[in-house]
């Protein structure tokens, strides 16, 4: 009895949502709007105002102190979103960012969020400054996670005047993605940011107390828009490019460098070298709307040189570091393929494709089919690389399908994948993943998930049982009150997902984390306060032998300046090597279980308007040895173009034994990142990013000039350069220059 009214309770909780008023029913107009962010034409004037915002911070809750209002029309071409942002004080609004995709946050502005299919999990989200600067991305898991380098067309203009400032943002219906109905139903959330009060208003009113505030998409006001026209946009993005590379290498004689240097690089698609060269360098994508649920992206010799490179790691843990995707077309749409587990293991990664055991692949071809209707959300990818005899990589095809279904109104779903990579060579090798995952929402804070994956090998099902993956999860996020959360994964000794990633196979995981977090008095400076327990708990699968034990207390203090601090109280770790571990040349550990002690401390500091600063220091036991490491970070924004931010990592390690061997060893690192912005305006831009690590002893830099005249339309110009920074520790000597490349690269997107 006790059992049928707490399973009932939960789920009448489950149920409740937080009140609202009738949907808001935007304004249909036939004639266009003016983009110069006014608000002046009859239309808006006609329009029902939003006005209801509520602080999302620094006071959860309370009213906006600066009076906003919000109203919508549309035709059938665009959506048009007019923001009105009275200021008492219109002089102390700042204005720092010309950047599109600018550091949000870093000065006032505004934004809002379409859950274009009301499934109350994922949304489009678009946001600007004052200066007209752009930041768009795709909001997901209710406002947990987001892809922030997701793009898409659209254009805003803001107006400054004596009461404070308007902006005007213009979206064309052919960039959204929606059902088709007489009646279409959508989530809106708007926000404010008041950057020298630190405070974010946020509309509708929601739960003050629900993490990722103004970002959660469960509550979104509902907005209905009638006939609107379906439209299936057809754009062809050719580009053309002009390279230089250079190479310092090792002559067959050992005894110095040559330089090897090449115009127009080849990727070897013919025999022809000129024909080649024509071919290396000419490629196209493009996407046709195959209904207004569902979008073809089409590309041919795919090309990534205007792409960010990767951060260096000094990564000292026992497992290989999963980097992040920084190529725009993966990107694009990646939660539609997105398949992971709360370790942060993944049954998929792009990053896999054209990208293998460090060697950059050729990708010839592929194509992405994204979308969703009646509530089954759907992505399917196709990609064909081309093989590297001299580095022994073979052609591949890599194959994945990934599918969801809405279970309610909260956003729950349960889904499932299934990825192929096949080698197109003569061995015809195939490997695959298949997986089946669910998640339910209780309510906005608390949901349970669970999840099972397989891998096989030339889709051999008898193996399946020994390579699956096992997972469950419970999580309960809250700004104030009680924060909860355990899972548990079991990783069969044979599962490998090659077009994913895996820390270690053969393991089983439990973590679980208990928290309480206090809402100060609302003159205090403070926040939020409170602490977190945490513990996790990993073992062999097969043998049941413990390999880690990892316990943290760590208490956090969050000031209404948006500084933080936390630190540990108790950081205790027993941790088993099963093989020796070499660092480097002169430091390494031997196989055994170390206990280990250390202190953390995070810092924050108030974020000002033209500069920030943070730090993360932590001392104590590492493997038999002691370790100090320190890791500020600062950024300065000189005036609205030119930015400076400086990233510096020292790791100070001693041990009293190499291996078995008593013998005192010191392992020192140092790690340098320089990144420099000079933003010209909105359409230019220039960047520089500097990295140094005395572990590889090199440097290398990254210089990026952009144009973008408008969306679609972008000239890049790129030159990468490697630096030996100890050229005498070889014979021969090492080159000072050991790489440099050049590339223009010229991208124009046709609407057809």
């Amino acid at each position: 009895m006790r059992a049928t009214l707490l399973i009932s309770l939960i789920f009448l909780y489950s149920e409740i949502s937080f009140a609202q008023d009738d949907p808001y029913r935007p304004l249909r107009i036939t004639d266009a709007i003016t983009l110069d962010g006014k608000l002046d034409e009859a239309a808006w004037q006609q329009a029902p105002v939003m006005k209801d915002f509520m602080q999302t911070d620094p006071n959860p809750g309370d009213t906006a102190t600066e009076k906003t209002e919000a109203r919508i029309l549309y035709n059938d071409e665009f959506l048009y979103v007019g923001i009105r942002c009275f200021d008492d004080h219109p002089s102390r609004i700042i204005r720092l960012r010309y950047e599109r995709d600018y550091n949000l946050g870093d000065d006032d502005g505004t934004g809002f969020i379409l859950d274009t299919y009301h499934d109350k999990n994922t949304a489009v989200c678009f946001c600007s400054n004052t200066l007209n600067a752009r930041w768009d991305c795709q909001v997901l898991s209710d406002g947990s996670d987001n892809n922030d380098s997701y793009n898409t067309f659209w254009d805003v203009a803001t107006n400054m005047d004596s009461l404070g400032y308007t902006t005007e943002y213009r979206v064309p219906w052919s960039s959204l993605r929606f059902e088709s109905k007489p009646e279409v139903i959508m989530g809106i959330r708007i926000s404010r940011l008041v950057r020298r009060k630190f405070e974010l208003t946020t509309y509708p009113r929601m739960d003050p107390r629900t993490a990722n505030g103004w970002e959660n998409v469960s509550f979104a006001k509902e907005i209905v828009f009638e006939n609107l026209k379906a439209r299936t946009p057809f754009y062809f993005i050719p580009y053309v490019i002009a390279n230089y590379s250079m190479q310092q290498q090792l002559n067959e004689s050992g005894t110095g460098y040559e330089k090897q240097t090449e115009f127009l690089v080849r990727k070897n698609f013919v025999s022809n070298e000129t024909l080649d060269k024509i071919l290396s360098n000419i490629g196209a994508d493009a996407k046709y709307g195959l209904s207004k649920n569902f979008t073809l992206d089409l590309t041919v010799n795919t090309d990534f040189a205007q792409a960010e490179v990767d951060d260096r790691i000094i990564n000292l843990t026992k497992y290989d570091v999963n980097l992040p995707e920084k190529r725009e077309f993966f990107l694009e749409s990646a939660h539609y393929l997105t398949f992971d587990f709360p370790t942060g293991n993944e049954m998929f990664v792009s990053r896999n494709i054209g990208n293998e055991n460090g060697v950059i692949v050729p990708i010839i071809a592929g194509g992405r089919v994204t979308g969703k209707t009646h509530g089954w959300q759907m992505g399917m990818l196709d990609m064909q690389t081309k093989g590297i005899a001299e580095n022994d990589i073979a052609p591949h095809n890599f194959f994945v399908f990934r599918t969801r279904k809405d279970i309610d109104h909260l956003g729950s779903f349960v889904g499932g994948i299934l990825t192929n990579r096949w080698n197109t060579d003569s061995s015809g090798t195939s490997n695959q993943t298949i997986g089946a995952s669910i998640l339910k929402r209780l309510n906005s804070n608390l949901q349970i998930l669970g999840g099972a994956a397989g891998t096989l090998t030339n889709a051999n099902f008898n193996l399946l049982g020994p390579s699956m993956y096992y997972s469950a999860g419970i999580y309960n996020s809250s700004v104030t009150k009680f924060n909860y959360g355990a899972s548990i994964d079991l990783v069969g000794k044979d599962c490998n997902p090659v077009m994913g990633y895996l820390d270690e196979p053969n393991h089983g995981f439990t973590s679980g984390y208990l928290g309480y977090y206090f809402k100060a008095p609302d003159k205090s400076k403070i926040e939020y306060y409170g602490s977190n327990l945490y513990a996790e708990y990993r073992w062999v699968l097969t043998s049941g032998a413990r390999e880690t034990f990892y316990s943290d207390l760590f208490p956090s203090i969050s000031f209404k300046s948006q500084a933080n601090i936390n630190f540990s109280l108790y950081q205790y770790k027993i941790d088993s090597l099963f093989s020796d571990r070499h660092l480097d040349d002169h430091n390494a550990i031997a196989k055994g279980t170390y206990k280990m002690f250390n202190e953390t401390l995070n810092l924050t500091a108030p974020q000002k308007s033209v500069y920030g600063a943070s730090l993360s220091t932590s001392y104590g036991g590492y493997y038999g040895g002691e370790r100090f490491f320190i890791a500020p970070d600062v950024s300065y924004s000189f005036n609205k173009h030119f930015q400076v931010g400086l990233h510096y990592e020292y790791n100070h390690i001693s041990f009293q034994k190499y291996l078995d061997i008593d013998s005192s060893t010191l392992y020192q690192s140092h790690l340098i990142q320089l990144r420099v912005n000079y933003i010209f305006s909105t359409k230019f831009s220039l960047k520089l990013y500097t990295q140094y690590d005395n572990i590889s002893k090199s440097i290398s830099s990254n210089l990026r000039f952009r144009y973008n005249p408008k969306e679609g339309t972008d000239l890049y110009i790129v030159i990468n350069q490697g630096s030996n920074t100890d050229r005498y520790r070889l014979d021969p000597q090492l080159p000072l220059i050991d790489q440099q490349a050049v590339t223009v690269k010229f991208v124009k997107t046709f609407a057809l």
